[in-house]
Order: structure tokens, then sequence, then C-alpha cells
């Protein structure tokens, strides 16, 4: 994530879920129309990556999750990828994937570009 005034990221650790959420905010007050999140949960050896948008407004876009999993055998890439349109107050799943293993073995990202601005999410495994 480079750094700008106009963004700022989360990252939240609840249970054995870990998300990350970027939300781009200009400092006029007026909500920049889209929202990303990207959550890492892991049940029993089984991870689940969701990849989410929020839009604010109506918004038509792209994504790209790409989902990195080391194992003892190395490592594997998982690519996602396409376009999407959200209404104002919509919020859609974009991706979601299931692996076997740990999600301190998973580092996803996920990339959205709509309104001509690109912004990258990260999952962070603690």
């Amino acid at each position: 994530m480079t750094a700008s005034p106009h963004i700022a990221a989360a990252l939240v650790v609840a249970g054995c879920a870990t998300g990350a959420g970027l939300a781009l905010s200009s400092p006029s007050a007026t909500p920049e129309p889209l929202v990303c999140e990207l959550t890492l949960n892991e049940v029993r050896r089984q991870v689940t990556v969701t990849a989410k948008a929020h839009a604010r407004q109506p918004v038509h876009g792209t994504y790209a999750l790409e989902i990195d999993q080391r194992s003892a055998g190395g490592t594997s890439t998982v690519r996602q990828g396409g376009d999407f349109d959200l209404s104002a107050g919509e919020e859609a799943i974009l991706a979601t994937t299931r692996l076997s293993g740990r999600k301190r073995d998973v580092d996803a990202r996920l990339t959205v570009t709509a309104n001509g601005q690109t912004r990258t999410c990260s999952a962070i495994t603690l």
C-alpha cells in the first residue's frame, strides 16, 4: 500500500478469523465510492478466503485476488478476477476460495480498480 493522506486501512482480528479492509476517504469528508474487505477464516484445518466490496454509490470496477499458500511441498498460487457492478449501499462477495491447511500458511491480496483508482488490500496472517 502506498502512503497517501487519502488512505485508511484496518486490520480486524476476531476469534480465528483475520481480515483486512481498505477504505478510501478524503479530507473533504465525502466518502469514496468503494470499500474492499479481505478475510481469512480457519475451521478444522480448512481456510476460507473471502473477498468483498461495499459500495457507497454506484460503481463499476474490476478485481484481482491472488492467494499464495505455503506447504512442505512448496508454494501454490490461486488467482481469480473479474468485473463487478454495485449499486449504492450494496455489498457483494467478489470471490470465495477454500483451501486445506492453516491460515498462517496463506497470504492473500485483493486488488480493486474502480473510478480510475487502484487499491490493494492484504490479509495478514498472525
